[in-house]
């Protein structure tokens, strides 16, 4: 892993990111369509942060005529893989074990979140929890 460059998001950078995952490739208009605030901000603005984007690796773009066609250039999986993993070893010495008692500790990961994820390291049919329950149970957590 040496000499290998960390893969470092902004904010606005993931959410490019996240439409393009989602929606597939796009062009300049067609992704402030989905951005948040997109349509508030000047296309020079959006056009500025997919060029720079593209000279980070992230994005890429095909010619289509006059327009540009950009697409990710990471996967979902790559990106939070190398987040997580700069994550972890920035914040927890490299021990995953210290982040998931951080969660635990602070009642973030439910008991279920915790089954799910011990079966899926068990190797017990690799099941994974239900998105609906998650979101509610980090509802419910937050309530309290």
């Amino acid at each position: 892993m040496a000499g290998r460059k960390v893969l470092a998001l902004t904010e606005r950078q993931f959410a490019v990111l996240k439409v393009l995952w989602e929606h597939g490739p796009q062009t300049v208009r067609g992704l402030m369509e989905h951005l948040p605030r997109g349509d508030d901000q000047p296309y020079t603005t959006v056009l500025g942060l997919l060029q720079n984007m593209e000279k980070a690796g992230l994005v890429d773009h095909e010619k289509q005529g006059v327009t540009h066609l950009y697409r990710a250039a990471v996967s979902r999986r790559e990106a939070t893989g190398d987040l997580l993993s700069d994550f972890v070893a920035r914040f927890f010495h490299g021990s995953a074990e210290q982040l998931i008692l951080g969660l635990v500790d602070a009642q973030q990961l439910a008991p279920d979140e915790l089954r799910a994820i011990e079966a899926r390291l068990g190797g017990a049919g690799g099941t994974q929890a239900n998105p609906d329950e998650t979101n509610t149970n980090k509802r419910r957590r937050n309530k309290s």
